[in-house]
């Protein structure tokens, strides 16, 4: 037999604070964090993996009730009714206690428990009531919801107040919900702002740029390029900082890298319409078309060429024998020589900010559609992927690998798959 009393004052759900409140101090807690950071750190790594990183403290789970696994539990009890004036007639101060039934309903719940005890900015004028687990390693925990009353009360008051009580929980987790989620959809916006802001301070602090831009003269009397609309579609920590503090590398532009793609682009859609005259190329050969292409947009140095054969597939733009960036060429020859190029790619000593290109050839596959729809799953399994930019257009893709030298390396991928498959 238990005594107990009917509730505790403590066990009021979404009383004690305000979430709104809450989730302002959050926001405020960010500029805190990115400048805590390590500067060299900050500088060295990448943008993404500081919002990343940064987010994943600062990310709240939402409430979730799992009543699909709601379990209830009976025992015998003795209640104090010297509160009910039916029971208690002469309004004595009590306790009075009776024979009655305690049940115990218990919901599981994810999220974060904390906030069981904020209120939204939407709520009412009565608060529900139950007694709050902490998750387990699972990351589950348990709502009980302790409904009493004397023995002699009708049973079906029991299921009312149930009733009652997950009515009142479920409005004020569904209001805490759309705050949660609106914080959580705008906070990795607001560190990003502060990281850059945070890098430009250090910047001028330093007096340096974070890359040092290689120049690419373009020709006077290159071909205009016909632009291709372009459809745009558990956070490990930080790594250390380099030992010798962040040094600026050179890099290209994100302006040069684009023109330079959609002359790959316009190279490969000029093969796919006439693939007669390309098929009977192999690998080497279809490189030094597109690199003689390349040559005559831009000016080079002494040699007159800025893009440069490298092995047998390879173009491309080197600056003290480090590759700002790189076009591997290779013909179709099933998924794991797309995986041995990126590893081959990634192996290569490259600039901090590497921008790259894989240009595949289709020239045995009738079954062109299908060889698509398989290049972003070979590419994402591979174990350096970072991320996926999006699809660029048919059978043009964009993702970010980290360097196999270096994972404070990214480089950016660009892949693209040309059909000059002739039966």
């Amino acid at each position: 037999m238990e005594t107990k009393r009917l509730y505790k004052q403590d066990n009021l759900l979404f009383y004690e604070g305000d979430l709104g409140a809450t989730l302002r101090n959050q926001t405020a807690q960010i500029a805190a964090k990115v400048d805590g950071i390590n500067k060299d750190q900050v500088r060295a790594t990448p943008e993404d993996d500081l919002v990343q990183h940064i987010f994943a403290e600062f990310e709240i789970v939402p409430l979730t009730l799992h009543e699909d696994s709601t379990e209830m539990e009976q025992h015998e009890t003795r209640v104090d009714v010297s509160g009910d004036r039916d029971q208690n007639v002469f309004g004595d101060r009590g306790p009075i206690y009776v024979s009655g039934i305690r049940v115990v309903v218990t919901i599981p719940y994810s999220g974060n428990p904390a906030l069981w005890k904020l209120r939204p900015n939407q709520w009412q004028s009565v608060f529900p009531r139950a007694e709050v687990r902490q998750p387990d390693r699972n990351g589950v925990g348990y709502l009980d919801i302790v409904i009493e009353q004397p023995t002699d009360a009708p049973q079906e008051k029991i299921k009312q107040r149930l009733e009652s009580e997950l009515k009142s929980i479920r409005f004020y987790v569904n209001s805490q919900k759309s705050q949660v989620e609106q914080f959580n959809a705008t906070a990795p916006d607001v560190i990003r702002r502060t990281i850059v802001a945070r890098k430009e301070r250090i910047r001028t602090h330093n007096g340096v740029a974070d890359i040092l831009g290689i120049p690419l003269k373009r020709r006077g009397d290159a071909p205009a390029i016909q632009p291709i609309p372009i459809k745009r579609t558990l956070v490990r920590p930080l790594p250390p900082p380099p030992k010798s503090g962040f040094k600026s590398e050179p890099g290209i532009s994100d302006e040069d890298y684009e023109h330079i793609l959609s002359v790959i682009r316009h190279e490969g859609r000029t093969f796919e319409v006439t693939p007669k005259t390309y098929a009977v190329h192999d690998e080497e050969e279809l490189r030094d078309i597109i690199l003689a292409h390349l040559n005559g947009h831009y000016q080079g140095g002494a040699t007159g060429e800025t893009f440069r054969r490298s092995g047998k597939t390879d173009i491309r733009i080197e600056d003290h024998e480090r590759a700002a960036f790189v076009a591997k060429c290779k013909v179709w020859r099933g998924a794991k020589e797309l995986t041995a190029a990126i590893d081959q790619l990634l192996s290569y000593l490259t600039w901090r900010d590497c921008k790259a290109a894989i240009v595949v050839f289709n020239k045995n596959n009738a079954k062109f559609t299908e060889l698509l729809s398989k290049v972003p799953d070979i590419i994402r399994a591979h174990q350096r992927f970072k991320k996926a930019l999006g699809q660029r257009g048919d059978g043009e893709w964009r993702f970010v690998f980290s360097s196999a030298e270096d994972e404070l390396r990214q480089v950016i991928v660009s892949v693209f798959v040309f059909n000059i498959y002739v039966a």
